[in-house]
């Protein structure tokens, strides 16, 4: 537990840590951060659900079934919400589940249990977190702040929130993990000038550079990756061992999930030895920590180009930057705390352990929003993740608003018809950077109509995008002339603190 000086009331809502690897639940009562710990004093959740054909089991309990039952133990869920079956195909080709397509282009698992969506399979997880809370303060709790990867898009956003719903949660807000982080920080320890949030964690890495000046939160920029993390690491250590053993035994599920398992433990136990005995069935072998360095620094070299081209983008200097706080599981490893000390060249701050930071902040903040605290006073500002467009001809993007732009923002673009005659104009809203409609987020067709006919090129459209302080999304459509309009609402939170 750690101690506020702050005074609290009683009400209670709670701060959900939900992550690749593991979960945490946490909430702020009689003055203390309390992160809620299960019936073995455990406070970190295993992000595993196991199927049989009557009941199913959560965390640890379901982590032990992983190599009895592979295609019935889903793991590292959060790495497959909100995306497509293509993608997951090309990026997990050795993925040990039974899935297929669902009607939205995404997934549903095949399990003895019946058929399951990524979303519920978090919203279980959810619901026991939430229960665990119950259960840990004897009454009903529903309001919740989740934390979610700063780069997540908008399905994702959506899928948790869905997620969220289903487990019988009133969501508050969906909060940016770096943010959460930096919450912690910034109202923990009093740390205040130009932080980075470097944040790596089982499946995702996000970074974040915010300002942080007397409970003012400026986030300036962020950007990250979404399919990167410390499962990678897994799977360079999986291919690796595989090379050093000569193993031939890629379509055995139950040895591969054997092996990822037993890749997991080395590259722990590789984190605080020099070296470590590889016995697996009847190989044995030795694995040195400059090994697992020499296959994985490539992982970490990625999540620095992405934090140099950040700078870049803001103009920022390293030796602008006060701290730089370390986040997620995965920064225990020491390769990646080594070289991302070489490249800001100062001391790394991990003062608050990396499993519970975005735990801690996301107590904090749900007690700000329920106007519980004095933090009540703290003002966050925040940008947009992701660029927001429409579709030009040639199924190019064109961007109206850009990444890293501050919210609020109001901005205006013109456009025109294509066709002679045209009475109606579908717009059609993406949000991602690529320049391609097909290589960015769909989120939202409507269609203008009542155009007046005339040559291609006369008409003037007029697209209006609104993003308030909430990430309530506002996107006009008009006429120019005739001021003939259509308007829509995106309200998923896309941007939240």
């Amino acid at each position: 537990m750690i101690s506020l000086k702050e005074k609290f009331d009683n009400k209670l809502v709670l701060g959900i840590d939900f992550g690749t690897t593991y979960s945490l639940v946490s909430s702020i009562r009689n003055r203390r951060i309390t992160l809620l710990k299960d019936e073995n004093k455990c406070y970190l959740l295993p992000s595993v659900i196991y199927f049989n054909k009557d009941k199913f089991l959560i965390g640890a309990e379901a982590e032990k079934k992983i190599i009895e039952d592979p295609t019935n133990t889903i793991i590292s869920v959060k790495r497959l919400i909100g995306r497509s079956i293509n993608f997951i195909e090309k990026q997990f080709p050795n993925l040990p589940y039974i899935i297929h397509r669902s009607e939205d282009g995404g997934i549903f698992f095949h399990t003895n249990a019946g058929i399951f969506t990524p979303i519920d399979i978090v919203s279980k997880i959810l619901e026991y977190l939430r229960r665990r809370a119950c259960y840990a303060y004897d009454q009903e709790i529903r309001s919740t702040v989740i934390t979610v990867p700063a780069y997540f898009n908008n399905i994702q956003r959506e899928s948790i929130k869905k997620a969220a719903i289903l487990a019988q949660m009133k969501l508050i807000r969906l909060l940016n993990e770096p943010t959460s982080a930096a919450i912690a920080y910034g109202l923990q320890e009093k740390k205040q000038g130009i932080i980075i949030v470097y944040d790596l964690g089982g499946g995702t890495f996000d970074v974040s550079i915010l300002k942080l000046n007397q409970g003012v939160f400026e986030v300036l920029a962020t950007s990250g990756d979404a399919n990167l993390g410390g499962d990678d690491f897994d799977l360079c250590l999986l291919k690796y061992i595989s090379k050093k053993l000569n193993l031939s035994n890629e379509n055995d599920k139950f040895f591969q999930s054997l092996l990822l398992q037993k890749s997991k433990e080395i590259k722990i136990k590789l984190s605080q030895c020099e070296k470590v005995k590889i016995d697996f069935f009847d190989y044995h072998e030795t694995i040195h920590r400059d090994e697992f360095n020499a296959i994985t620094l490539h992982l970490v070299q990625k999540t620095l180009l992405i934090c140099s081209n950040i700078l870049k983008e803001i103009d920022l200097k390293k030796e602008s930057i006060q701290e730089v706080i370390m986040v997620g599981g995965s920064t225990r490893i020491p390769i990646v705390y080594e070289e991302v000390q070489k490249f800001f060249n100062k001391p790394l701050l991990t003062t608050i352990n990396p499993d519970q930071v975005v735990a801690i902040g996301a107590a904090i903040h749900a007690n700000m929003l329920m106007q519980n605290s004095y933090y009540k006073k703290t003002l966050l500002l925040d940008v947009v993740p992701l660029s927001l467009g429409i579709e030009v001809m040639g199924g190019v993007v064109e961007k109206i608003i850009f990444k890293n732009t501050s919210i609020p923002i109001s901005k205006t673009k013109e456009f025109t018809t294509f066709k002679d005659n045209q009475t109606a104009i579908l717009i059609h809203v993406l949000q991602g950077e690529q320049e391609l409609v097909q290589d960015c987020i769909s989120l939202s067709r409507f269609v203008l109509k009542g155009i007046p006919p005339q040559k291609a090129g006369k008409i003037r459209i007029l697209v209006t995008f609104e993003i308030d302080t909430d990430g309530l999304i506002n996107i006009t459509a008009s006429e120019k002339y005739t001021q003939k309009e259509k308007k829509i609402q995106i309200d998923n939170n896309i941007f939240s603190i």
